[in-house]
């Protein structure tokens, strides 16, 4: 039986004549990413994947040296699989399940506050509402707000350890956040930046108490973070005894 991650090296070496798709999963410090990909992907070679109002992303070329940046979630239609089924060189940044979800429950409020519009906070729901209507949706296998979605397979379809292997060249964790940084950087043969800090809200609530009801809610999403977490363990050669797991590097964007 296949044991992951495998032995150096764990995954393959980066081909710059074919694209590198990267996966910026919301509330994962892609914004601070992007900072990094314009200095590594300059003269256009750097291009995205977001939405423009209700228009869904271009389609880029999937040829030549360039980086396509955004957020590829299928549970919305613009999955990489929808736009680049064939592509083998990704990189992503995950984080912990929970402090993802909190980090974007206060993302979405301080732009509805803002006077952005969010359609699904028209209610105004409270947090424990709003968490129970993404346990709902999870539940019936239909919540776009999961990370899952922006994995280069729909899930269900394939063994993540098997997916890391075969279509990725690095997995970042936002724990480690430097550090994974700089493991990119060798991986891609790119010299190594001062990790930039932005898209940065305060948190003025606690809401841990509805942690043990997330992990149990979402558990798809932690089997995918602890896979990943191993990956990254592995690229980046630590130790797991001293990975103090589940907390963050003060420097990493939320």
């Amino acid at each position: 039986m296949q044991s992951y991650p495998n032995p150096e090296p764990p995954m393959p070496p980066y081909d710059p004549t074919t694209p590198l798709i990267s996966l910026h999963i919301p509330k994962t410090g892609g914004t601070s990413l992007r900072k990094v990909l314009e200095c590594w992907f300059p003269d256009g070679r750097l291009l995205f994947h977001y939405r423009d109002g209700a228009a869904p992303p271009p389609r880029h070329s999937d040829r030549g040296p360039i980086c396509i940046h955004g957020h590829f979630n299928g549970a919305r239609g613009i999955g990489a699989w929808d736009y680049y089924p064939d592509a083998t060189q990704h990189i992503i940044f995950l984080r912990d399940p929970f402090e993802r979800f909190l980090s974007q429950w206060f993302y979405l409020n301080w732009r509805k506050q803002g006077g952005g519009f969010e359609p699904d906070l028209a209610d105004d729901p409270s947090f424990e509402f709003w968490l129970r209507r993404r346990a709902e949706e999870q539940a019936e296998g239909r919540n776009g707000y999961s990370f899952v979605w922006h994995m280069p397979v729909p899930p269900g379809t394939a063994d993540w350890d098997r997916v890391f292997e075969e279509r990725f060249l690095f997995v970042g964790i936002m724990e480690r956040y430097p550090q994974s940084l700089a493991g990119l950087a060798a991986a891609l043969g790119k010299p190594p930046l001062t990790p930039p800090h932005v898209n940065a809200l305060e948190r003025d609530r606690d809401f841990g108490q509805w942690r043990s009801f997330y992990e149990k809610s979402f558990a798809d999403e932690y089997e995918l973070y602890a896979k990943a977490r191993a990956w990254n363990t592995a690229l980046l050669a630590l130790d797991p005894q001293t990975d103090n797991s589940g907390h963050a590097d003060h420097r990493q964007p939320v």
